[in-house]
């Protein structure tokens, strides 16, 4: 594991401590804020503020109170909330009764660590966390009486509970769960269950079950069981500066797990060793990348970004390998292969879709992280495994058919194509190819979890070369865009080509590289935009390109949270052939240009909800690439300015206020705003045969890429002080002369240095001299 010594140098502070979590925590998503957490860790240890939805909720920022501090905060899955009082105790009254001020005076949170003041109750909390347990620490004042509460069947941010249960098992000691009721996404019960121990012993443990439907009473026992189930442990005459602590277990498999979990990763109450390790292993996964240079916001921009790709996807296998699968009539325990030294192989993660995340966390992680890659790509293959459909969601074990597509093959293709693929190929050639017909995920559209699916069309897009506007009526799934699917299920089709290639299954590659031309079929050269179809082959009329009304889904009709205007630039797999229907490279920069001036005002991002009415939405996926297709039209000093643009006035901030605009989703818009801060990028999501990382200006003085195999990567850049850095002027690679915008991702893999001289005045020669470096390897 990499050794941090060297940041002393170039920092005051480490990785670790550059992180902000607090980063554009004013309205996130429930899943959104982690300070008391791990990469990928099961537990994100955290105040709630909110409760009631996923797009808002958790902890916000300038919201008035906390309620309660929760250990799961998942896009579908929550669980095990705490709220620490003194005085008399009130939880039988619910969450809000026990709430206390939202006071940011003292507040530290980092990575790996939290701590804030509950001022109405004069506590100090400080949470830190392993894997799969939650730490926390209450420095108390003198109280007569204090208590912790556990209110098992609050509703916690976008989710329900059926029932609680919880049992004392010691004077130091709980154990229980919660039921997660069923979501409009996540459609059947999951089970959180947990072990709590305190390093004081209480003095008094009181349980509470319903009473009647709105209200709740104290039970004479040791236990509760019920649909509204809770407990209080109760202190008395507490000293001035007491401490207690508090270390919460958790397993999505049993009780038994949920201890051994506990007794395996917190071994004793040394709160401090438990955040130096927490400080330890965000340090290693964050220092992956080494940045030098740009100003301090920049670096804890990229370290909080970095931190986000890593807050996402969470892992719900427990230390013995065993994890929950829900996709069959009833849970199954299943096993993780274990390691020499004991430990799981690769986690399997509660983990949302991967919808466009081929211009994102496919490349970091095809880059830097490929474990992590290859643990949502093998999470995805256990469901083909599981249920004999590769997957494309994953929560509480269960398959919850997110978004539309097969969004797991270009994450596959690239890893495979970068040579960084652990999981059995075969087999998820095997799964990618039956996903691409009747039978496969392609037939459901967002969330269509029924067993006659429809929504997804992929029927009609074999028998037409389309999906035609009628499936907005078929099905009872959502992002049911026919067009959208059509231009997404083509790029997916070239992925699966590009697998049958490199896997020797070329008898496979003729049939999909024609279904990845299907695009053609619903580009109107007339317009010059792709337009959707009917199933008789007639244009939608009337058509607008940009909406001016919201329609199903913030999209106009026949897209999915876009509109034409975007996904007409959605073909990745064949840029060059984009470029000539739009009508060649100066018309195509001219217009490409004329959308990104059109967006200065906005910050390059529509509203959420209102991704209708863009032409440039670094807010949502479908448009994450726009800015690098200059570059492919013979313009890379335009893609050098608008990413810089972009990145600056979209993803540069770093207040509570802004940072990531709208939805962040799982650490997608992070890896985005972190690649274009080193300057890498690939429109195709490293998916080729032979893929190449695009080159855009980096805002760093120094950055080096610590790749697998201890070998490194440096891209050093040098500017004429006091001047703009925003375009490249030359560039060598190893010592030579380097000039295209495009770099062999094999070059990038075996390590070696880069280096790239900015300036402030574009020099229209760089990138374009050299053609195409993708052509020139393949034909080598």
């Amino acid at each position: 594991m990499l050794s941090f010594f060297m940041f002393a140098k170039a920092y005051s502070q480490q990785p670790a401590d550059l992180a902000n979590p607090l980063v554009a925590t004013t309205k996130p998503r429930f899943d959104f804020f982690a300070a008391a957490s791990l990469p990928y860790g099961m537990i994100a240890l955290s105040p709630d503020t909110h409760h009631g939805d996923l797009w808002s909720a958790g902890y916000r920022y300038n919201d008035p109170y906390i309620l309660n501090f929760s250990h799961i905060h998942n896009a579908q899955t929550a669980g095990i909330p705490v709220m620490p009082v003194t005085g008399a105790c009130k939880a039988l009254q619910g969450l809000e009764a026990s709430r206390a001020k939202l006071d940011h005076t003292t507040e530290i949170a980092k990575a790996g660590y939290h701590k804030i003041l509950l001022p109405d109750y004069g506590i100090t909390a400080e949470l830190t966390a392993s894997q799969r347990v939650g730490f926390h620490r209450y420095t108390f004042p003198a109280a007569k009486e204090a208590h912790i509460i556990m209110d098992l069947t609050a509703a916690l941010g976008p989710v329900n509970m059926v029932k609680g249960y919880a049992k004392k098992v010691s004077g130091n000691e709980i154990e229980g769960y919660s039921v997660n009721a069923p979501t409009f996404r996540r459609k059947k019960n999951c089970t959180v269950y947990f072990v709590a121990r305190f390093s004081k012993p209480f003095d008094k443990i009181n349980f509470w079950k319903s009473a009647t439907d709105s209200t709740k009473e104290l039970v004479n026992a040791d236990f509760t069981d019920d649909k509204k189930a809770g407990l209080y442990a109760s202190y008395y005459n507490l000293h001035e500066g007491e401490q207690i602590s508090m270390q919460v277990g958790v397993s999505f498999v049993s009780i038994e797990n949920a201890r051994m979990n506990l007794e395996k990763e917190m071994p004793d109450w040394n709160f401090e060793a438990a955040v130096a390790r927490a400080k330890t292993a965000w340090n290693d996964y964050l220092g992956r990348i080494e940045v030098s240079g740009g100003t301090r916001k920049q670096q804890v921009k990229f370290y909080t970004d970095l931190m986000h790709t890593a807050i996402g996807r969470r892992l719900t296998e427990d230390v013995n390998g065993e994890y929950t699968d829900n996709t069959g009539p009833k849970p199954v325990v299943r096993k993780i292969p274990l390691t020499a030294s004991g430990k799981p192989t690769y986690h399997f993660l509660d983990a949302d879709g991967l919808w466009g995340s081929h211009w994102n966390l496919n490349i970091l992680w095809s880059m830097v992280y490929p474990e992590s890659g290859n643990d949502v790509a093998t999470t995805f293959l256990d469901y083909y495994y599981n249920t004999g459909i590769m997957g494309r969601t994953s929560w509480g074990g269960q398959e919850c058919w997110v978004m539309v597509g097969d969004q797991t093959v270009p994450l596959m293709a690239a890893l495979i194509q970068t040579h960084r693929a652990t999981f059995n190929t075969e087999d998820a050639f095997k799964g990618a190819y039956k996903n691409a017909f009747p039978g496969g995920t392609r037939d459901r559209g967002g969330y269509e979890a029924g067993p006659s699916p429809k929504g997804g069309g992929i029927d009609w897009y074999l028998k037409y070369g389309y999906v035609p506007i009628e499936i907005r009526d078929r099905g009872d799934g959502y992002n049911r865009g026919g067009a959208s699917m059509t231009l997404e299920y083509a790029y997916q089709d070239w992925c699966i080509a590009n697998m049958a290639s490199i896997l020797n299954k070329q008898k496979y590659r003729p049939e999909f590289l024609q279904r990845a031309g299907y695009w053609k079929n619903i580009f109107d050269s007339s317009t010059g935009y792709t337009r959707p179809k009917d199933t008789l082959g007639k244009w939608l009329t009337p058509f607008e390109a940009i909406g001016t009304k919201r329609g199903v889904n913030h999209a106009t009709p026949g897209f999915i949270e876009s509109n034409a205007s975007i996904y007409s630039y959605y073909v990745p797999q064949d840029v060059k052939g984009l470029i000539k229907a739009m009508g060649g490279n100066d018309v195509f920069i001219k217009r490409l240009s004329a959308d990104f001036e059109s967006a200065v005002s906005s910050g390059f991002a529509a509203e959420h909800g209102e991704h209708y009415a863009a032409r440039v939405d670094y807010d949502n996926e479908p448009g994450c690439h726009l800015a690098h297709l200059f570059s492919h039209a013979g313009a890379p000093w335009l893609t050098q300015y608008w990413v810089r643009q972009v990145k600056e006035n979209t993803f540069g901030d770093t207040t509570s206020f802004a940072g990531y605009r709208g939805d962040e989703d799982q650490g997608q818009m992070g890896a985005l705003s972190a690649l274009m801060s080193v300057g890498l990028f690939d429109v195709q999501g490293l998916a080729d045969v032979n893929p190449t990382l695009e080159i855009t200006s980096p805002i760093f003085d120094k950055i080096i890429f610590h790749l697998p195999g201890k070998k490194t990567f440096v891209i050093q850049t040098s500017t004429p002080s006091g001047k703009d850095n925003t375009y490249i002027q030359s560039a060598t690679l190893n010592g030579k002369s380097w000039k295209s915008f495009e770099l062999p991702f094999s070059e990038f893999a075996r390590g070696g240095s880069m280096k790239i001289d900015l300036g402030p005045t574009p020099n229209k020669a760089w990138g374009t001299s050299l053609g195409s470096v993708k052509q020139t390897i393949t034909k080598k």
